[in-house]
């Protein structure tokens, strides 16, 4: 099940990146709030006020930032361990995106939010329903969870079964029914889902996702 949902998410990615006016990197790898200079695509971009604030996180430097008229992305830490957040508005603007791009870019990252959740659920309340199920996985850490969050975040965060590794994959969510969430860290040797949730909590909670309408 975590494979698949680690497709779905890099599909996600892919594509933005694909329609992306170009990733604009930090002039500053040690860039705090005060000194840290956004790309000028991301200039009044409506959905920074849902984004963590531009400044260090998790003990990582924020060293990226990407926009398009639709979508943020936030990347902190080197090439090889980065985490990155990518918030898409599934109702959001064209802006000078051919259509058909644009809505591509808006659809593919809802609908593999919503694949990812059906998915982690299903996997979830088979789990607790049949003891069998949870044995199978190597018990409650490695089982995968879908919860609720502040500012209207339902999320899946997929582990998996011990046998396997047991390792954590990007949690995937949708707020307000319209945003979708991304946020993959690549540090790796995330096993468990308690390492999991105690791995992602600084990242959710820098969030505001309150903003958003």
């Amino acid at each position: 099940m975590i494979k698949q949902t680690a497709f779905v998410a890099a599909a996600a990615m892919l594509l933005l990146a694909g329609c992306s006016q170009g990733a604009t990197p930090a002039e500053n790898t040690q860039s705090t709030k005060s000194n840290f200079k956004l790309p000028d695509t991301c200039k009044d971009h409506y959905l920074l006020a849902a984004m963590p604030a531009p400044a260090d996180l998790g003990g990582k430097s924020l060293t990226a930032v990407e926009c398009q008229p639709f979508s943020v992305e936030m990347v902190w830490g080197e090439e090889m361990s980065p985490t990155k957040i990518i918030l898409v508005d599934s109702q959001g603007p064209n802006g000078d995106l051919p259509a058909g791009l644009a809505d591509m870019g808006r659809k593919l990252p809802m609908d593999a939010s919503r694949t990812a959740i059906t998915m982690t659920k299903g996997v979830q309340e088979a789990a607790l329903a049949y003891p069998a199920s949870m044995a199978e996985l190597g018990g409650e850490d490695y089982l995968s969870i879908v919860k609720e969050a502040g500012g209207g975040l339902v999320y899946a965060l997929p582990v998996e079964p011990k046998d396997a590794g047991g390792e954590v994959g990007a949690l995937i969510g949708i707020v307000k029914d319209r945003y979708s969430l991304t946020i993959g860290i690549e540090d790796g040797n995330i096993i468990g889902i308690t390492a999991g949730e105690a791995a992602y909590a600084p990242w959710l909670s820098a969030l505001r996702l309150s903003a958003l309408q």
